[in-house]
């Protein structure tokens, strides 16, 4: 098998364990865990759902990094992993988790849903872990990788380091004992993230496709698909058909969507092609479990209606700021059924929050945002 160039609809039987990856991937395993230990503290970063047999969510914590969730399919022999979040200290983390709550089971498959740093800048950890599983991706996120990885790491480092000088400042002129507590654990956590990928070297898939990839095993088949542009523009899903369980990376979630990459007019459209998979259940990049496939056509219909209402707003010249004001979650049609609530409560609990912050609070800020996202990239094709 070419392992760089899936042009065409492929089916693979996958075979038995190999004892000797098991072996290497636990030693390799406690090594990681020993080298985070000795310069960081392994946290609890995840908490772990299951979302159907045999199938996991481990859930990010709040921290000053944001980290992205996984999805881990038990197979027969093996695991595979969706997406590996934003250092290998957290990948660590979570390999230590899923041994002592779900399986001792190796990894065999790791998938980069898409190439924001929260997604892919765990994927060495899983390289020394275990070293003969593959790494998978549509072909555009790996080229983009290739092509963009590096400057993106540098420009996001300078940005944390950034932040941390700002976390500092905060904690110093904090008003209460809470806010201080909370200003200097967001600082610590950025420092210590700061201070581990100075020295990052980014890892590329080495298995990618065009449009389906399927891994049958004996436990379950696992349909890897690419269905078109959306939150990048290679966002791919993992779908379990005997589960009805979709990993559905930053495509599709039930929590607050960054659309500063995306292409919103394309975007609810392949949300629409993700019907072709009969979920019942959705564990996304973000936000929690959701059980309900209505959550596709709620998320769809809400960038369809940001993207037509700032393009309207655009063509008549109205500046983003007036754009911005005359857009709010009270204008939103697709906000009516509870899911501008829904995001915003997910997005709440799932990352740090100021003490005296409420949900309430966050979704005029993540609108307003979200209409600048749009605005920048509404006529991306």
């Amino acid at each position: 098998m070419h392992s760089h160039s899936r042009r065409s609809f492929l089916e693979r039987t996958l075979g038995s364990l190999w004892p000797a990856s098991g072996l290497l991937g636990q030693a390799s395993l406690r090594a990681a865990e020993a080298r985070a230990q000795a310069k960081y503290a392994l946290p609890v970063l995840f908490d772990i759902e299951m979302a159907a047999p045999g199938v996991y969510a481990a859930l990010a914590k709040p921290y000053a990094v944001t980290h992205c969730n996984a999805v881990i399919f038990e197979n027969a022999e093996d695991i595979l992993v969706v997406d590996t979040h934003s250092s290998p200290t957290a990948v660590a983390s979570l390999v230590s988790q899923i041994r002592r709550e779900i399986t001792k089971k190796p990894v065999r498959y790791v998938v980069n849903t898409h190439y924001h740093g929260d997604h892919v800048q765990g994927t060495p950890a899983y390289r020394r872990i275990a070293p003969r599983a593959d790494i998978i991706s549509s072909e555009a996120t790996r080229e983009w990788l290739a092509a963009d990885g590096g400057k993106a790491l540098r420009s996001s480092l300078e940005k944390a380091r950034e932040n941390l000088d700002n976390f500092k400042k905060r904690a110093a002129s904090a008003k209460t004992p809470e806010e201080r507590a909370y200003w200097e654990k967001t600082a610590r956590e950025m420092a210590d993230y700061v201070a581990e990928m100075k020295d990052y070297a980014p890892e590329l898939p080495n298995v990618t496709f065009s449009r389906d990839l399927i891994i049958r095993d004996k436990a379950h088949d696992l349909h890897l698909a690419f269905r078109g542009k959306g939150h990048t523009a290679g966002d791919i899903v993992v779908y379990c058909p005997q589960k009805r369980v979709l990993a559905g990376g930053d495509l599709l979630h039930n929590s607050s969507a960054y659309m500063g990459d995306g292409y919103p007019k394309a975007w609810p459209n392949t949300l629409i092609e993700l019907a072709d998979f009969d979920f019942a259940i959705l564990a996304g990049g973000h936000g929690g479990v959701h059980r309900d496939r209505r959550v596709a056509y709620d998320m769809g219909a809400y960038i369809s209606e940001l993207a037509d209402l700032v393009g309207r707003a655009a063509e008549r010249g109205k500046p983003l700021e007036q754009i911005q004001k005359e857009i709010t979650p009270d204008h939103l049609v697709s906000f009516r059924g509870g899911y501008g609530r829904m995001i915003a409560e997910e997005r709440f609990k799932r990352s740090p929050q100021l003490p005296g912050r409420t949900a309430d609070m966050l979704l005029p800020e993540i609108v307003r945002s979200n209409v600048a996202q749009v605005h920048a990239t509404l006529n991306k094709t």
